[in-house]
This record gives structure tokens, C-alpha cells and sequence, in this order.
């Protein structure tokens, strides 16, 4: 009720209206940690200790408002930021800003910068919940959790546990990498990088099985590459009680998806989602993924998981000569969260990876550990 009040409250700063709507509720996320970190190549080798933010999920605060407009439709907002809690800077409202209308019947409708159709699909199939820096299923299979801009989103209402999702961004916010700059005006629409994804999603019971689809398409000034990136990734997870199985599979083709750019957040912050990511264009260029995992609970409060995912280069990407050789990237990890009460746990956990970024030699350790905090 104190968090209803207070963030209606600051609403009303803005808008002064927020007696005009049927919720509004501030919530959030406090996650801090430390973090240990080695890189190692067959001429140098860096390790870092530091403080990191955002090792589970992301540090973040947001205000979330519904309105009922009657007839079984709702009108909703989110708006989200981003916080590095080790240093106190904020992302302003970059995680999510949306404005909606949600119907019973006929699903809902998001306008603004949210996660994409694929993300919403893919929940639940990454035993590390696309977190723990480079233990994420994002360190090898591209885009599973990917944010975008200017993104109209149309969600279905479940379906006996179906459920589907398409959105089209005209302004992904993306960075675009493999791609000379503009110096173009950047007026025309076909002038910024645009995105379609879509995502289907089956739950019933023990089992999930998801599948999503993504084309990035490339602003028309640029001078090297005019071929679209796209990614497709299928997953599912079947819970036995004692133990949950995982497994996954995708492509990237034309290039590489970033998504929350894992690998260089947890060589550079610890892994914090909160960093954007960016899409690699690159024509004839290819990878192929997969990921195995498990979830298995350790006592009434405990609960272990663990993976291993590899990501296998191939067309431009597979280079058998010169000073850099290209090979198969593969990562190992394990991690364990204990629950305090419902809103507070620790965890910890440790990646092993080969052949970083699926450059040969190059290999990457990082053990973590924490406290996370709900509001």
C-alpha cells in the first residue's frame, strides 16, 4: 500500500494525474555483488576483481500503472530504469517505456521500447534467465533477451497455454556493427535500422516449448552491407520435479545478434543486463547454436543450475588462416541461489568459456556472488 501511494505520488508530479488511474505501484530491483574475472590469450592474460551490479538480474526501479476502461479492456504504462547500484547512475527510462491496451479477448497492444516479441517467447528457457554475465544463453545463441525502440508489439490472450507475439520497430535504437557510418540525412525511415520478431509460446503444465524469429534490417546508406541479419532460436523445458531439463537450438545467418552483448558485459561490468547490445552485419556470415541445461532444487530454499551451450562459426565467420583462426566457442557453467524469504536471496556462480567471442585460444573464467533484493 506505501509503495501504491508513494509512486502515485511521484506520477502526479508529472502528470497530475494520477487519481486517474485504477493502480499505480512502484517496484524494483537491488542486485549487488562481486565479481571475479580472467581473460586469457596465448600472448596476455587480464583478470579483474570489482564490485558488479546486476550479476542475477539487473538493478532497476519502475512504475507500472491500469487503468479498467470496462468491457474486459485496460489501459497500462511502464515505465522502467536501468541502475548501476554500485555506482548509483540510471539508464533514465531505457529498460521499458510502453503505453498499452489489454483486452480479455482479443490480447494487447504495446507502443514504445520494450523487450521483443522473440524475449517474451524465449522466458523461462535459459536455466540462468539470460543473467549471470557469460553464463547467459545470450553468450552463444544471439538475441535471446534483446530490447528494442520504437516498437509496436500485438501479444495474443493464452490460448489453452498458446500464446504469440509480433512487433515491428521502424527505430531499433540498436547499434549497427560491420557497417560504415551515415552521413546521410537520417530522415527517411529506410535510412535507420529497422526489426521484425516474432515469438510463439507453449505452456502447459511441465512442458514449455518456445520458437522465435527475428530480421534486422539494415539502414540503406550503408556502404558495406545491405543484406539483412536474422536469427532464429527453438527451445523447450520439461519439469520432473526432482530435476528441470533444458535444450536449445538456433542460427544467426547474415551476421550476428547481439542481444544484451553478454560476453563484453561480463568482461567489462559483470554482466549487468542493463548494457545494450548491437547487431553485427555481416553477409555470408553464419552461426550455428545449442544449449543443454538443467534446474534442480536443493532443499526447501535452494535451488542449483547448470548448462552448456556452444557456438560454432561458419561461412565469413570460419576463418582457417592467418594471424586469427576462428573456432568453436563453448561455455560451462553452474550456478546456486538460496532464498532468505520471497523477496531476498544469495547466489553464486562460475562460466567457463573457450575460444571467446569463437576466436581460437582465447578462454574466459568469471565466479560471482551476491545478494539480490525485490520491491
Amino acid at each position: 500500500m506505501k509503495k501504491t501511494l508513494l509512486a502515485a505520488a511521484l506520477l502526479a508530479g508529472f502528470a497530475g494525474a494520477a487519481s486517474a488511474q485504477s493502480s499505480v505501484t512502484l517496484y524494483g530491483v537491488v542486485d549487488l555483488g562481486y565479481s571475479y574475472q580472467t581473460i586469457k590469450s596465448p600472448i596476455e592474460k587480464r583478470s579483474q576483481f570489482a564490485m558488479a551490479s546486476g550479476q542475477q538480474s539487473s538493478s532497476r526501479w519502475g512504475l507500472k500503472g491500469v487503468e479498467d476502461l470496462g468491457n474486459g479492456l485496460k489501459a497500462n504504462f511502464v515505465y522502467e530504469s536501468g541502475i548501476t547500484a554500485n555506482t548509483g547512475s540510471s539508464t533514465n527510462f531505457t529498460r521499458q517505456s510502453t503505453l498499452g491496451l489489454t483486452s480479455t479477448s482479443w490480447g494487447s497492444i504495446d507502443l514504445g521500447r520494450r523487450s521483443s516479441p522473440g524475449t517474451w517467447a524465449f522466458s523461462g528457457i535459459d536455466p540462468f534467465s539470460a543473467s549471470f554475465g557469460s553464463s547467459a544463453l545470450d553468450a552463444s545463441m544471439g538475441a535471446q533477451f534483446i530490447r528494442l525502440s520504437n516498437m509496436v508489439m500485438y501479444t495474443t490472450p493464452n490460448m489453452s497455454g498458446f500464446g504469440a507475439a509480433v512487433g515491428y520497430s521502424n527505430d531499433t535504437g540498436l547499434t549497427s556493427r560491420g557497417n560504415s557510418a551515415s552521413t546521410a540525412p537520417t530522415f527517411s525511415t529506410s535510412n535507420k535500422m529497422r526489426a521484425v520478431s516474432v515469438g510463439l509460446r507453449y505452456a502447459n503444465g511441465p512442458l514449455l516449448v518456445s520458437g522465435m524469429y527475428d530480421t534486422y534490417m539494415p539502414a540503406s546508406t550503408s556502404a558495406r552491407n545491405k543484406v539483412n541479419a536474422v536469427q532464429w532460436n527453438i527451445g523447450a523445458t520439461y519439469d520432473l520435479k526432482v530435476v528441470k531439463i533444458a535444450a536449445a537450438y538456433g542460427q544467426n545467418i547474415n551476421g550476428l545478434v547481439e542481444g544484451q552483448s553478454t560476453i563484453n558485459n561480463a568482461a567489462t561490468s559483470g554482466g549487468d543486463s542493463n548494457t545494450g547490445g548491437g547487431i553485427l552485419f555481416n553477409d555470408g556470415a553464419k552461426t550455428n547454436s545449442w544449449m543443454l541445461g538443467l534446474t534442480a532444487p536443493v532443499g526447501a530454499a535452494g535451488k542449483v543450475f547448470a548448462s552448456i551451450q556452444q557456438m560454432i562459426p561458419g561461412g565469413n565467420f570460419k576463418v582457417t588462416s592467418g594471424a586469427i583462426s576462428s573456432a568453436t566457442q563453448t561455455t560451462a557453467s553452474i550456478g546456486y541461489t538460496y532464498s532468505m524469504s520471497k523477496r531476498t536471496n544469495l547466489y553464486a556462480f562460475y562460466s567457463y568459456t573457450n575460444n571467446v567471442l569463437m576466436v581460437e585460444s582465447i578462454s574466459a573464467n568469471q565466479v560471482g556472488v551476491g545478494v539480490r533484493h525485490l520491491f
